[in-house]
């Protein structure tokens, strides 16, 4: 495990522009790994395909079959043994052994703090490199634009600089165990349905404007690149009518151009549908590359003038320079999928589990429970239990019911074990001495109904566990809890005068039909957990863990207010621009059932004196900015030399727990540009999660970068410091009622 003080030493060390030694031996079971500079990293490549010929370099442009998801071949003429690519986002996937299925990609963004962002991003790789894995296929960092999105739960949520602070720092930490990170799907994967168009089926283009890519959809692609990130794997979508891994201006124009990204581009799953116009796109590597597209296929069109050696080049440095840049050349170990690597992951995953979880009501703080006095506890629903086909579900079976671990599809990681609520409810009584008493089988209402005649009843807790699944392929037909879960909560909830509900989903549910009836007085949406959620879930209702984290998507009280769905056709259309989920609550002043960023905490806080101040960072090296910098700072970076990733202000101010439990806030920095920049009402650009304790203050200082304080200028083609006053908020959510202290300042 990565404790503060040696994540402080390793930030210290990886300062040095050049190379970086980082020590993880006491972290797990890592060698010292060395980091290069992209400068290296490309020397070395270059030096090495200087010896390989025309067709050995073509070899290593697709993908060939092997013990892995994915596999590039070996060249044992020059001692090259090829690289084992996998899935992740959310641990090694792809049905290997003895792997952490970690909390996924929508509850870790949901806890706001970037030190979790990292730490499980760490793990993450270790298990990677343990198992001899080179590639992890993650993060994935497509948007929430639609609520109903199959893949949602693998995401970050549904605003762009949250997901780039995600996109970051998941990056870093696979990256700084030696893996090479592979950010997914570029680009404007928002939706399943008509996602390839492979058997026939009309594939859907993303059809957008130039603002709208880039201060939304490339903004965490952006990030990653920042953070250095050696791959990225192309969408199988079209964007404007062009499929992704055969789009120029995507690929050659925005990616390889603009942001200056030196690593490979590779195909999701069957994403290329030629030879020629994909390479000269930018494609770099085919995946799984049985289709003949790439590979060896590639020499006959050199030879015929089609396509240009030096362009074969590009690609061959471009695969093989990510292996040096996170030193994979220095006893790398051998591959061994099974090979058990998960150590004491079980630590990180739980404090992950339970920081992800939202307390989103909570009438006359009945939570959290007190075992002296509540005793009495009734359980109702599937999705408090185990589920009845096993822990191996990557596709749902409505038949098989039980708590959520994660979402399914490709992103699935086979749980090596579980802990579900049930079982750790039980424990929980069993220690503190509670009686407990449950139905898990929702549907049987005669058996609900008599409980409610039970001794004791009326002064009972009642926990109901209601829960929505999706899944890679397929996009959610509707917002409701699986198996008529809404008729679950109110006929308990007219029975029983303290209510709380679980809400167990992998994104937006539509709780209206139940959220404010007066029985209802708490409501804890416990997201998609891990297999720590048993576990984690008691910290939270017995107050050993007090709630903090945020939403990173709103809940609307209608399906519509969200402005946005799936298209059926083969035109999804991001006619909303901008203007997405808070934004677009924003625009056309909906009132939010469950504003984005909101989350309640079993104590209160106090904000003061807050102040905006030019960036001293070339000053004070203690400095905030110098700090924010330093915090960033790998040899593998490439913030360009624009200057967009400079700090220039700092926003300072004071918070303090007024209340009488130890906790947290996420306090939230949004922006209001001048009229220039035609951006929506409120923009977050900034966030930190703090923790105090009782009646404790502290000082917080947010950094905000040239390009936080940009727009996007479709006339100069290029980011714009708008001219006029800005104004700055500190929030606890997107919603205005939350805003906590207001100021402006000039530029």
């Amino acid at each position: 495990m990565l404790t503060i003080p040696l994540l402080l030493i390793y930030v210290a060390l990886c300062f040095s522009p050049t190379e970086s030694s980082i020590d993880n031996s006491k972290a797990n079971i890592q060698p010292q790994v060395t980091l290069r500079t992209w400068e290296q990293a490309i020397a070395m490549a270059k030096s090495f395909i200087a010896q390989l010929t025309l067709q050995e370099k073509c070899h290593l442009t697709a993908g060939v079959g092997g013990t892995c998801a994915g596999n590039i071949a070996s060249l044992p003429r020059v001692n090259f043994s090829g690289f084992c690519l996998l899935d992740t986002p959310s641990g090694v996937g792809d049905g290997v052994l003895y792997s952490t299925a970690f909390v996924s990609g929508i509850h870790i963004a949901a806890t706001w703090d970037r030190d979790l962002f990292y730490r499980r991003a760490v793990a993450i790789g270790k298990e990677f490199r343990g198992k001899g894995i080179h590639y992890a296929f993650g993060p994935m960092i497509n948007m929430d634009r639609n609520a109903r999105h199959g893949r949602n739960w693998e995401g970050f949520g549904s605003d762009p600089y949250l997901s780039g602070e995600n996109a970051f720092f998941y990056t870093q930490g696979v990256q700084d165990q030696g893996v090479v990170a592979t950010p997914k799907h570029y680009i404007c994967n928002e939706q399943d349905t008509h996602r390839s168009g492979d058997n026939d089926d009309v594939v859907y283009s993303a059809n957008l404007d130039d603002k709208t890519m880039h201060e939304i959809y490339l903004w965490p692609f952006a990030s990653s690149v920042a953070a250095g990130a050696g791959s990225i794997m192309c969408s199988a979508n079209e964007i404007n009518d062009t499929r992704a891994c055969q789009n120029n201006k995507t690929q050659n124009g925005l990616l390889k151009g603009e942001l200056g990204y030196m690593g490979n581009i590779l195909t999701d799953w069957m994403g290329a549908k030629s030879t020629v116009d994909p390479v000269l796109s930018g494609l770099d590597i085919d995946m799984p590359g049985n289709d003949g597209y790439f590979g060896d296929t590639l020499v006959s069109f050199v030879q015929n003038g089609s396509i240009l050696e030096s362009r074969i080049d590009d690609m061959a440095i471009r695969i093989i320079a990510p292996h040096y840049l996170v030193g994979q050349d220095q006893n790398y170990p051998t591959v061994d999928l099974d090979r058990n690597v998960t150590g004491n992951n079980y630590i990180i995953n739980r404090e992950a589990s339970r920081a992800g979880m939202i307390l989103l009501k909570n009438v006359n703080n009945v939570l959290p429970f007190n075992s002296s006095i509540d005793t009495n506890i009734y359980i109702y629903g599937q999705a408090a239990g185990q589920t009845t086909c096993g822990l191996e579900q990557t596709a749902w079976n409505a038949n098989c019911g039980g708590a959520l671990y994660q979402g399914g599809g490709s992103g699935f990681v086979r749980p090596a074990y579980a802990i579900d609520p049930l079982t750790a409810l039980m424990q929980k009584g069993r220690d503190d001495h509670l009686q407990i008493r449950y139905i898990t089988n929702q549907n049987d209402f005669a058996s609900i109904n008599r409980t409610f005649n039970d001794r004791g009843f009326q002064n009972a807790k009642c926990l109901v566990f209601i829960s929505a699944w999706s899944e890679e392929g397929v996009d959610r037909t509707d917002l409701y809890a699986f198996d008529n879960g809404e008729q679950l909560v109110l006929t308990v909830a007219q029975n029983c005068r303290q209510t709380i509900v679980l809400v167990n989903s992998v994104s937006q549910l539509n709780l209206e039909r139940w959220i404010d009836h007066p029985n209802v007085v708490a409501v804890l949406w416990t997201g998609t957990p891990g297999p720590e959620y048993g576990s984690a879930l008691v910290d939270v209702l017995f107050g050993s863990y007090n709630p903090g984290a945020k939403l990173v998507f709103s809940l609307a009280k209608k399906d519509s207010d969200f402005g946005t769905d799936i298209s059926p056709t083969g035109d999804s259309n991001y006619t909303e621009g901008v203007f997405l989920d808070y934004r677009h609550f924003d625009k056309y002043n909906i009132t939010a059932r469950y504003s984005f960023g909101f989350g309640l905490s079993y104590t209160t806080f106090s904000f003061a004196k807050l102040d905006i101040s030019q960036a001293n960072d070339d000053v004070d090296k203690n400095s905030p900015a110098s700090l924010y910098k330093q915090h960033r700072m790998r040899p593998y970076n490439n913030f360009g030399h624009s200057g967009l990733y400079d700090p220039v202000y700092t926003v300072t101010f004071t918070i303090q727990n007024t209340g009488k439990y130890y906790g947290s806030e996420v306090a939230q920095l949004y922006l209001d540009f001048p009229a220039e920049a035609q951006e929506p009402l409120k923009i977050l650009r900034g966030f930190e999660r703090i923790y105090l304790e009782p009646n404790e203050l502290k000082e917080v200082a947010l950094v905000l970068s040239r390009k936080d304080i940009s727009y996007w200028n479709v006339i100069n083609q290029q980011w714009t410091v708008a001219s006029g006053s800005y104004t700055a908020w500190i929030s606890t959510s997107a919603n205005n009622a939350d805003i906590k202290l207001q100021s402006s300042f000039n530029v």
